[in-house]
């Protein structure tokens, strides 16, 4: 998820470079809040038209789960269950877990569980192309790897493997931030490099490598193998 008041120009950008229509997302009363791009492999950038802030890493799990291996880490953490909502007119089509600040690259990443039931999905806010967890992969071009920054990286990869990911040794780059650690996942593989905590990079699949600052905070870089 990322914050920018520049918003429509940087989802112009991520489709040019990869051919993949530009979606509505969040739209509550019938306003485009959110824009964003989805690529072939399912993940997605949901970009806000706010004030600019830091992008956030948003994986898809259970959150019971989730819940459990942040509980015997002792990581703090909010749950936002559907199932809790009692009011239908604030129902939506998700859960969602995230963690408390002050606890290093963790804190810039959340976790979602999808509803099953087709009712939240049919909801206007809610019923943008950018959002359905159904859609089904095609041969485009993929989200290949996020490169995350992180001040404690011991703390960071210890994090990492938590949630599932798996060691997969360096890999090295022509572009900044040029080398990390690769973490292999299910849908997408994650970078881990030295630097300030947070989502610093994207790769996707491209013909000519190149790399494009989509933000003051994220570049996109495409083509590199």
């Amino acid at each position: 998820m990322i914050r920018t008041p520049g918003r429509d120009a940087l989802v112009e950008t991520v489709s040019r470079l990869s051919a993949r229509p530009v979606l509505d997302g969040y739209r509550p009363g019938g306003e485009v809040v959110s824009r964003g791009v989805r690529f072939a492999n399912g993940p997605f950038l949901d970009v806000f038209a706010q004030e600019a802030g830091a992008p956030a890493l948003i994986l898809q799990g259970s959150i019971t789960t989730l819940e459990g291996v942040a509980a015997e880490r002792d990581w703090g953490f909010r749950s936002y269950r559907r199932e809790a909502i009692t009011d239908p007119a604030q129902d939506q089509p998700w859960s969602m877990l995230m963690f408390r600040r002050g606890q290093g690259l963790l804190t810039q990443i959340s976790a979602i569980e999808y509803a099953t039931d087709p009712a939240p999905w049919a909801l206007p806010a809610f019923s943008g192309p950018l959002y359905p967890p159904d859609t089904p992969p095609d041969p485009g071009v993929r989200l290949r790897r996020v490169w995350l920054g992180a001040q404690d990286v011991n703390r960071a990869a210890a994090a990492l493997m938590a949630l599932g990911f798996v060691v997969a040794g360096p890999v090295a780059s022509d572009f900044a931030p040029h080398a990390g650690t690769l973490f292999r996942g299910s849908r997408a593989d994650l970078v881990l490099f030295p630097g300030p905590d947070g989502v610093a990079r994207i790769d996707i699949d491209g013909r000519e490598p190149q790399r494009v600052d989509l933000t003051a905070d994220l570049a996109l870089v495409c083509g590199e193998a």
